[in-house]
């Protein structure tokens, strides 16, 4: 028996980091954009764990077990990685033992709070969402995310333009973020469109400085073919339509950022067990 996991990945666009006492209260308010193809996992019972992250997970969900994955993507880059590896081996852990999926995504979340690699992903993988907001900080069953409508021909350009470890990064930016992301986000949930997503995101990722003038006026160059773009960390996004995909690759590409193409995922974590899909978000 093994447990095949798929968890898509999360590109968070604005955020304000949420500190309280307790890890399951902990996380962000925010918003970003979910990615298919995100990591896979297989989760077997018995043999070795050399993944750390994922056997933390499984130790913490009580199972001995082996944890394998693929991902498009490296970790600390800015792609939810860590959260997806902590959420797929615990859910596939729960699944093997017949536990609950949902107390295993807020096993994921307080190993990401407690490791300070990351404050909303997993509730963002979780859930899905395609262009998703979190009205409340925390896992799922504690924290809120809502879903902002997107357009069917959207698609995802993204590519690796550097690396900064997330703690590191939420210390040096540990003010700048809570004064800029609450006045973004008042913005967008003023007008909750995929229209001023995509421009609150560049301005957001400008004004923390993720988004520097050098990559700026490189995407600026393909700004005909884009809806937006912002950087997270190392991970630079562009929003665009699958008419103009291509194009704007092929611009970004010239550009000095060669990307590559991502779906909006409407839909979260999936769970294959012995032949069976089961899925557990409620």
């Amino acid at each position: 028996m093994e447990a095949v996991v798929d968890v898509p990945l999360h590109v968070t666009s604005m955020w304000v980091p949420v500190y309280t006492s307790d890890p399951l209260t902990t996380g962000s308010l925010g918003a970003g954009v979910v990615l298919r193809p995100g990591v896979r996992l297989v989760v077997r019972p018995g043999g070795r764990c050399n993944v750390a992250i994922a056997c933390e997970a499984v130790s913490r969900i009580g199972v001995t077990a082996s944890v394998s994955y693929a991902s498009p993507v490296e970790l600390g880059v800015g792609y939810g990685v860590s959260a997806a590896l902590a959420l797929g081996a615990a859910a596939g852990a729960a699944a093997l033992a017949g536990r609950s999926i949902l107390d295993a995504a807020r096993v994921a979340h307080v190993i990401e709070v407690e490791n300070k690699t990351g404050l909303g992903d997993v509730i963002a993988e979780y859930y899905g969402g395609g262009v998703e907001v979190r009205r409340a900080p925390g896992p799922p069953g504690v924290g809120a995310i809502d879903r902002i409508p997107y357009p069917d021909d959207a698609a995802v350009l993204a590519a690796e333009i550097g690396r900064e470890p997330t703690a590191a990064m939420l210390e040096r930016l540990a003010g700048r973020l809570g004064e800029v992301g609450r006045a973004h986000l008042a913005r967008l949930l003023g007008d909750p469109t995929y229209e001023n997503f995509a421009e609150l995101s560049t301005r957001f990722s400008r004004e923390v400085g993720f988004l520097t003038g050098d990559v700026e006026a490189r995407a600026g160059r393909c700004g005909r073919y884009l809806d937006g773009y912002y950087v997270k960390k190392g991970a630079f996004v562009a929003l665009t339509r699958e008419d103009e995909a291509e194009a704007a690759a092929a611009c970004l590409q010239s550009a000095g950022i060669p990307v590559r193409r991502f779906l909006l995922s409407g839909e979260g974590i999936r769970i294959l067990l012995s032949g069976r899909r089961r899925r557990e978000r409620t």
